[in-house]
């Protein structure tokens, strides 16, 4: 069965950069628009499947039955005050070759079910931030690639999830379970471009001896399964790597402003203003390796 045109094109894997940035602003609206209209039926879909929430710690502490509309009242705020980022494709490759060689992880000796990272230096861009890749850096349980996630500031540290391309898991909807072409377009505009998943973390970031170079990363007090942890640090790495580009010089950024019809979509939808930034090659050798050695560039 043939895939429907709308479902065979990556709306972001377009040659014009331009058009890659006007994507991003169509993201965060979309995504916002999911998470007030759908995201407690989500969620507490997630929590009656799994038991429980991948959430914050402020969200956790809550009564269960208050949960799911929390944290979609919680993701929702991040979407709206997110600066938004893309990769793409040589700098998304850059990004994931670079976490896999500036992390290096080991189980902490303090309890058996600690986990700890040291890493270079690699703050956010910004303090809450939604990033696009160009391509999947990983996968979710389904077998969908990973292509954005977005992060904000918590008391604890910073809370960063994932999110999967949804254009693919609605082709798997089409393909497998036999959906129908208006099905699958009205799946699209209802919950956008990406899909939420229970990939999600607490980065708490410590202070080791020298603290220009390094920082301790340490996921949530109840890590996933350990099968699981490996590909936890990886994605994190992944996602440090691509703080590291964008704040070091790396690569070229071509920034971009709502047009007057996107920023009249955000006032409506009670959206603030915001900017994006889409960074492109050639990613610079040089600063990547000092990087890599957990140098500044």
């Amino acid at each position: 069965m043939s895939s429907p045109d709308f479902l065979a094109a990556d709306p972001f894997a377009v040659p014009d950069p331009a058009k890659r940035v006007r994507a991003l602003f169509g993201l965060r609206h979309a995504t916002h628009r999911c998470l007030v209209k759908y995201g407690e039926a989500l969620f507490a879909g997630e929590q009656n499947l799994c038991g429980s929430l991948n959430a914050p710690p402020c969200i956790l502490r809550l009564p269960a039955d208050c949960q799911p509309r929390a944290l979609a009242v919680d993701e929702a705020a991040r979407f709206a005050a997110a600066t938004l980022y893309g990769f793409d494709e040589e700098v998304t490759a850059a990004a994931v070759t670079l976490g896999s060689r500036m992390v290096d992880h080991t189980p902490a000796n303090t309890t058996p079910d600690a986990y700890r990272a040291l890493t270079p230096r690699a703050e956010p861009p910004a303090e809450v931030g939604v990033l696009r890749w160009a391509d999947g850096v990983g996968y979710n349980p389904a077998g969908v690639p990973l292509i954005a996630c977005h992060w904000g500031r918590i008391p604890e540290g910073i809370w960063l999830a994932w999110w999967a391309d949804n254009r693919v898991a609605v082709r798997n909807d089409v393909v497998l379970d036999g959906w129908e072409r208006h099905q699958a377009r009205t799946a699209l505009q209802e919950f956008g471009p990406l899909a939420s998943t229970r990939i999600a973390t607490t980065l708490r970031l410590g202070t080791p001896a020298d603290a220009s170079t390094e920082q301790r990363v340490v996921p949530p007090d109840e890590p996933p399964l350990p099968h699981d942890i490996a590909q936890l640090f990886g994605l994190t790495a992944t996602v440090l790597a691509s703080w590291a580009l964008l704040t070091s010089g790396a690569t070229r950024l071509i920034e971009g402003q709502p047009t007057q019809l996107e920023a009249a979509l955000d006032i409506n939808a009670g959206l603030p203003r915001t900017s994006a930034s889409l960074a492109i090659g050639p990613v610079d050798q040089q600063i990547l390796e000092r990087l890599a050695r957990r140098e500044r560039p």
